[in-house]
């Protein structure tokens, strides 16, 4: 009796000091903090802007119109993430919106020995800005890839892109595209790394020079007295304001507008919208 006692006791203290041991191990592996993703800046004086790409990337510029973000491998790179800037002509009665997917379908067309791809129209878009304030929107675009040898055709979605003005308008207007590489159609895209790409655009002297702007960027939907449509939403592609007045031009992907405005501004930086007016 007395050895079964000892021979059970010697199994609860053996498993006591096994749930010991396994808290122990548990609170040391909770408490290694995550490892931090480097990153890298890339600085593009050319053009004013700068962004922001994964440390474990790197990124070959081949002009400074034109970069790839991805990994080195023999005799190039394989891109994660293209870089580039584009000067496109606005076409009579064209909004800003429309002339830039109009370039971004031509970036995405493209011939081979076995059949031709091009895009189409615009599968979706939606206003985008980056976290230091640069606007701009997201497109998907839609795409028709045709099979010379089996005269197939089938429909693809590519993208995404970030298309961000960094001067002009709608006539002559040079553009900032972050998209995924031309070869590859939106699901093979490494989405996630694109946007994060995008979201960390910067442009060396800032789109909007103080909080009015921003104020009116933010806020264009509300304050215009024309309603937005065809489940468009209004995004800003060009601003000024200084002294209590400013322009802005905005558009909804279907219609586009400029108006005047005034404003007041408080030392705290609460802005104050006095007058909103389209031109007609």
């Amino acid at each position: 009796m007395i050895r079964t006692l000892l021979t059970l006791g010697s199994i609860i203290a053996i498993i006591a000091l096994i749930i010991v041991a396994v808290g122990h191990y548990d609170r040391e592996t909770s408490e290694v903090p995550a490892p931090v993703t480097e990153t890298k800046e890339y600085r593009n004086t050319e053009h004013g802007y700068a962004l922001v790409y994964p440390g474990d990337l790197d990124i070959l510029e081949y002009t400074p119109d034109m970069a790839t973000i991805g990994r080195l491998i023999e005799g190039g790179i394989e891109g994660v993430v293209d870089v580039r800037v584009a000067v496109i002509l606005g076409e009579p009665g064209e909004s800003f919106i429309e002339a830039a997917t109009r370039n971004l379908a031509n970036l995405c067309a493209a011939d081979g020995p076995d059949g031709s791809f091009s895009c189409t129209g615009v599968e979706r878009s939606a206003p985008f800005v980056s976290r230091s304030g640069a606007i701009g929107y997201e497109a998907y675009l839609t795409g028709t890839l045709r099979t010379f040898t089996t005269v197939s055709v089938e429909t693809v979605s590519k993208g995404p892109y970030y298309a961000f003005l960094l001067e002009g308008d709608a006539g002559a207007s040079k553009i900032l595209v972050v998209h995924a590489p031309l070869n590859q159609s939106a699901s093979e895209a490494d989405a996630a790394a694109i946007r994060a790409v995008a979201e960390s655009v910067s442009f060396m002297e800032p789109q909007t020079a103080d909080g009015v702007e921003r104020y009116i960027a933010e806020n264009i939907s509300r304050l215009s007295p024309e309603p937005e449509v065809l489940g468009g939403t209004y995004y800003v592609t060009a601003i000024e304001a200084a002294n209590g007045a400013g322009t802005v031009s905005y558009e909804d992907g279907h219609n586009a507008y400029t108006a005047d405005f005034t404003y007041t501004q408080n030392a705290d930086g609460t802005v104050s919208v006095t007058s909103f007016v389209i031109r007609r």
